[in-house]
């Protein structure tokens, strides 16, 4: 074997050690991400059911409205990882609009509630976890 041999055959070592560590760091990477959407997901699906929950009820006198805005405001929590004891997490930020949807003739009263989930992954870019549902008064 000559040197140029044995250089030839150490750049090659290197440039496929480079590319696995390179395929593990944005394998980790995504994996984390996609951890982070779910959970963001998860607190978007948790102020959809506490929207739900709130009594809005026309068939009694008087009627009852909870379902307003005002009762939902912008909420800050922070997005964990399973399995890691990270004190800080993710900060996120839970943005409500309820809005009403406008009737058509004997149709009953409807309104749309609209969750954004918005959190930053590690400093770059800004990610929207977003849920719209449509809820009518309770009967």
């Amino acid at each position: 074997m000559t040197l140029v041999e044995v250089v030839i055959a150490l750049g090659i070592a290197a440039l496929t050690i480079g590319g696995i560590v390179n395929g593990y760091i944005y394998c980790t990477t995504s994996a984390i991400k996609a951890e982070l959407a779910q959970s963001a997901n998860e607190q978007a699906l948790q102020r959809i059911e506490q929207v739900r929950s709130a009594q809005w009820d026309i068939a009694v006198y008087p009627a009852v409205d909870q379902l307003l805005a005002t009762n939902f405001p912008d909420e800050t929590n922070t997005l964990d990882l399973p399995g890691t004891n990270n004190a800080a997490g993710t900060p996120v930020l839970i943005q409500t609009t309820i809005t009403n949807l406008v009737p058509t003739p004997l149709a009953p009263p409807m309104r749309t509630v609209h969750v954004d989930c918005i959190w930053q992954f590690r400093g770059g870019d800004w990610i929207t976890n977003s849920i719209e549902t449509i809820l009518s008064p309770n009967q």
